[in-house]
């Protein structure tokens, strides 16, 4: 099984949510014993997800990507809110377009769920 969640609100309703239904599908595959690769690509509004500093449930995030969740941000976003890659979580990803990550993704099969 392989996912990618999309997500540009910076609110922080529509964060936590996303951060519960990464969770669901752990444990669900988790108890079928079914592989699953997620990645979750930031972009727009949505990058204070990745920022330690700023966000109020850091500690969701970095367990997550203990769980073998990829985060990746789009480096327009990065640009575009003149942020650095350092600033982020040390474990993000940096992709030069979200959209064209996410178009590449689900022309490769993977689920695609946008939050």
């Amino acid at each position: 099984m392989q996912v990618v969640f999309q997500i540009t609100s910076g609110e922080r309703d529509a964060q936590l949510s996303m951060l519960g239904q990464l969770n669901n599908l752990l444990h669900y595959t988790s108890e079928r014993q079914t592989r699953v690769a997620i990645e979750v690509v930031v972009h727009g509004h949505a990058w204070n997800l990745l920022l330690p500093e700023s966000h109020p449930f850091p500690e969701k995030i970095v367990s997550l990507q203990g769980r073998s969740v990829r985060f990746l941000i789009c480096q327009n976003t990065l640009n575009s809110r003149q942020l650095a890659a350092d600033q982020l979580f040390p474990f993000v990803e940096v992709v030069p377009a979200a959209i064209a990550h996410l178009i590449e993704r689900q022309q490769e099969g993977w689920a695609y769920i946008r939050c």
